[in-house]
């Protein structure tokens, strides 16, 4: 039996739209043994079959390796869904590795983030639930590319996940098809600063440097406390406040190791958890048990 433990993940934080994730320290946690039949535990009862994301990169990688196996696969889900926390792409990075590892990790682990972006679209997610740490990825003629970024000690991370959901697709649906070339540039140069004030711990850079123009003006609608809790984070001494991947869940940056304290939640439309995380700084875990 192997055990695969995948990080949950935070996208685009703010100007990085599509380009920047972090993991974090809450986790998907999977056991896999193979089997003569498929067996799924731990999933809603419509996901048990090779329909579900874990079994799609599982079969896409075994495809690739022209090989075929059925597994007994046991689920425990801790990061929330459709909070814009990578839950998703934490099932397709496991179910690629659990593959991986079965055929005696013939893939590299660039050849499973190349397999296991083309599922999920885009590497944003993909990138630190596979590599972990603060990551920026893009694609160059259709092959996605990583860089990990190191971050200053000195900074922390407190999600705060509602009880509600905003499913990607919607939050697709608000984003215009076009922008100007300010907007553009602006978001350009907004992202440069933000990866090296993350690392270098310029505070001040840091509050500055996250004006997106890109996604957060048209999804912070959909997200009804968005301007009330970025307004109380900021007030609390956040140096940052931004919406986490397509939300709901949002994501703050500060010094303090708990922050999540200092935040009054009481005057929100909707109920709202504090979560005070850690940087997850490492690839995601493949243990033989």
């Amino acid at each position: 039996m192997i055990k695969i433990k995948v990080p949950a993940t935070s996208a685009n934080l703010g100007v990085g739209f599509d380009t920047l994730g972090v993991a974090l320290n809450i986790y998907n946690t999977f056991y896999i043994e193979e089997s003569e039949v498929l067996s799924i535990e731990g999933v809603d009862k419509e996901y048990q079959n090779r329909n579900n994301l874990f079994m799609i990169a599982f079969d896409r990688v075994n495809e690739k390796l022209n090989t075929y196996k059925n597994i007994k696969l046991k689920v425990e889900a801790n990061i929330p869904i459709a909070r814009g926390l990578g839950s998703s792409a934490s099932l397709i990075v496991a179910g690629a590795l659990a593959a991986n590892h079965l055929s005696n990790n013939k893939l590299t682990m660039e050849e499973v983030f190349q397999i296991c972006t083309a599922i999920e679209g885009h590497p944003d997610n993909i990138a630190p639930a596979l590599f972990g740490g603060f990551t920026t990825s893009f694609r160059h003629e259709g092959i996605p590319y990583v860089k990990k970024i190191a971050v200053h000690r000195k900074y922390r991370f407190t999600l705060l996940v509602p009880d509600f959901e905003v499913s990607t697709s919607q939050a697709r649906a608000v984003l215009p098809s076009a922008y100007s070339k300010e907007e553009a540039v602006s978001n350009l140069s907004n992202i440069v600063s933000l990866c090296l004030s993350l690392s270098d711990g310029d505070d001040n850079i840091l509050k500055l440097s996250n004006n997106d123009k890109i996604h957060e003006p048209y999804r912070k609608k959909l997200i009804p406390d968005f301007d009330l809790l970025k307004e109380e984070c900021l007030n609390k001494g956040a140096y940052t406040f931004m919406i986490s991947g397509s939300g709901s869940a949002c994501l703050t940056i500060s010094d303090d190791d708990n922050f999540s304290e200092k935040i009054d939640i009481s005057k929100t439309k909707n109920n709202w958890e504090a979560i005070d995380c850690k940087i997850h700084d490492h690839a995601a875990e493949v243990e033989e048990l």
